[in-house]
């Protein structure tokens, strides 16, 4: 009875995930397209993927992988089948993946760009670099490549050689050699325990060929030659038959695998030309390839396990990612890890989620934690230490990983923050920098200087207010008693002569109030010595100070003090000429000067001889 429930509930699941039948599937730019007998029975739109170059079959998991290319990334998808839900696996940033395998054992795909090979564990606890883990390099341009699960060997095929190596890309070996014009597709069958593949052996042939070898190369084989087609590529094999697209035809034909008759094409589809992609996978299970190959233990450890009763559970088997599996009517069930989500435990919490190369952890309350790389910085490293860091310059990351910047010209400080004209110039200056990047100010009216830092009214009027003119000059405005450009010239200055003191009157006019013995306007008049009349003006004249001053004949001048000097005649000497030099000379005669005012302070004298 126990034994019944288990079958039961086997079917029941098997009825559950399989929610429509296909034999195969066939890529379009945009879309899965699935046939049954023959028949398109189902497609699949893929909006967001731009176009299809490869697609295979994940028996185990019951999914399909494909690659989308576009102008900027390449991306490898899944879609699962009993849910129809899509999800990137793996995203490159260059070259293209126009080829990908896959290796439920491993848990790894496989995929070339031309002469590389790269692999990606779809494991989320393994680790895979951004672009691919490098495996092989080519030293041909390679067309295809084929997984072997039961040997652990990866297959590629390139115009002059068939080749393999390890999964790991190690014991590399040549199988098949010998130039052909084209080789263009490889198919592994673990049934026949052969490879398969389509060459072109000459460029004016209208006919191509289907060889097969054993795995190991050996017993070479032509199966099938396709005639009038220049190309037969997206080769695959099922449990009973090979499948293929053929040069610029819409359709998929097929021959049977173990019978030699004539090929038959089925139903047309969308699927384009595409000589180095693969847009073919066969609904090829795990069973079927391996029934009756007892040598395939990793296949066989996939697909059963035996329970106490000796029935076959198979459901469970590598379904749960990162987690354990439980069987209810609805289905096989996860429990996942810490850190883990989904469907199939197939998110890990980190993935992604610290960007720019950060590493990811969890801490004891299970939430994310970024280490970020140097350069980066914020939750989870998306923030760049350089953003906005540097207000006028260049940043970069230093060696202790901080910002530093490089200012551009005219600027300084840590973050390029200090303008080199800030506040340089005074006084309403305009600073600009010349090509030497040296400062330079243009200044306001009234300001002169290197930084306008000097007035030009700065001591520059000595006895007065300064301004600035329309020209920008300075213009003086003196105070009383000072006149010139500067009020450099005061109106008393040696005005009053012989001591007198010089003020100004209510006419803001110089005036002199003279010391005891002088008179007269400038204080030019001795008030105590004899004077004459200036000779020449018939008892009549104007007094100066050297009026009657010199005597003896002697000549009168004024210094530069306005002071009377005599020069004297060879029979006098003392400072007014008073001294006789010959002794025996009789006394000079005495003048007697009468001096009077006239009318508007005018002196006027008239002398009498004695």
């Amino acid at each position: 009875m126990h034994c019944a429930r288990v079958l039961a509930l086997i079917v029941l699941l098997v009825g559950l995930v399989h929610s429509f039948s296909w034999d195969i599937v066939v890529a379009g730019n945009k879309q899965l397209e699935f046939l049954h007998h023959g028949t398109l029975t189902h497609t699949e739109l893929t909006p967001s993927v731009n176009r299809i170059t490869s697609v295979t079959y994940d028996a185990v998991h019951y999914r399909l992988l494909f690659t989308d290319y576009n102008s900027s990334t390449v991306s490898i998808y899944s879609y699962d089948l009993s849910t129809r839900n899509i999800q990137v696996l793996v995203t490159r940033t260059s070259d293209s993946i126009p080829r990908v395998v896959y290796d439920p054992v491993t848990q790894a795909v496989y995929w070339k760009d031309g002469y590389r090979l790269y692999s990606s564990s779809l494991n989320p606890a393994s680790s895979n670099k951004p672009d691919g883990n490098l495996l092989v390099t080519f030293d041909d341009y390679c067309r295809d490549l084929a997984v072997d699960s039961c040997g652990g060997y990866i297959y590629w095929i390139t115009d002059e050689e068939i080749e393999r190596a390890r999964l790991d890309g190690s014991e590399r070996e040549v199988l098949i050699t010998g130039t052909v014009y084209y080789r263009l597709s490889l198919a592994i069958d673990q049934q026949t325990q052969a490879i398969y593949w389509t060459q072109k052996t000459h460029s004016g042939d209208d006919h191509c060929s289907i060889e097969k070898a054993n795995f190991n190369g050996k017993n070479r084989t032509t199966l099938y030659i396709v005639r009038n087609t220049r190309y037969a590529f997206s080769l695959a094999v099922s449990k009973d038959f090979i499948y293929w697209q053929n040069y610029k035809e819409e359709g998929i034909w097929q021959l049977p695998k173990n019978k030699t008759s004539t090929a038959t094409k089925l139903h047309s589809t969308s699927s384009s030309y595409c000589e180095t992609c693969n847009r073919v996978a066969t609904n090829y299970t795990i069973e079927e390839q391996i029934e009756g190959v007892k040598s395939c233990h990793a296949l066989q450890a996939l697909i059963s396990r035996e329970s106490n009763n000796g029935s076959t559970v198979s459901i469970c088997q590598n379904y749960c990612f990162q987690g354990e599996c439980s069987v209810s009517a609805e289905g096989p069930t996860c429990s996942c890890k810490t850190g883990y989500s989904g469907e199939r435990c197939e998110v890990n919490a980190c993935h992604d989620y610290c960007l720019h190369g950060g590493v990811c952890s969890l801490n004891e309350e299970n939430k994310r934690v970024c280490q970020c790389t140097a350069g980066y910085d914020g939750e989870r490293c998306d923030v760049s230490i350089c953003y906005e860091y540097c207000l006028q310059g260049n940043c970069s990351v230093g060696a202790d990983g901080l910002p530093k910047c490089s200012c551009e010209a005219g600027y300084s400080g840590e973050r390029c923050e200090v303008n080199a004209c800030h506040d340089y110039c005074l006084h309403g200056g305009v600073c600009s920098l010349t090509e030497e990047n040296k400062r330079v100010c243009q200044c306001t009216a009234g300001y002169d200087g290197e930084r306008c830092d000097v007035s030009i009214c700065n001591e520059y009027c000595l006895q007065g207010n300064c301004s600035v003119d329309a020209d920008g000059l300075p213009k003086c405005s003196c105070t009383t008693g000072y006149s010139g450009v500067r009020c450099e010239e005061n109106a008393c200055h040696k005005y009053c002569l012989n001591g007198g003191i010089c003020s100004l009157n209510k006419e803001d006019e110089p005036a002199c109030q003279c010391t005891a013995g002088y008179n007269g306007g400038r204080c030019e008049i001795s008030a105590n010595k004899d004077s004459s009349c200036d000779a020449g003006n018939s008892g009549q004249g104007t007094i100066s100070a050297c009026h009657q001053f010199c005597l003896n004949n002697g000549v009168c001048s004024l210094n530069e003090a306005s002071e009377p000097v005599c020069q004297c005649t060879a029979d006098y000497e003392g400072e007014r000429c008073e001294v006789s030099v010959n002794k025996d000379l009789c006394c000079p005669k005495v003048t007697t000067v009468t001096v009077t005012l006239s009318q508007g302070g005018q002196s006027t004298c008239a002398s009498t001889v004695v």
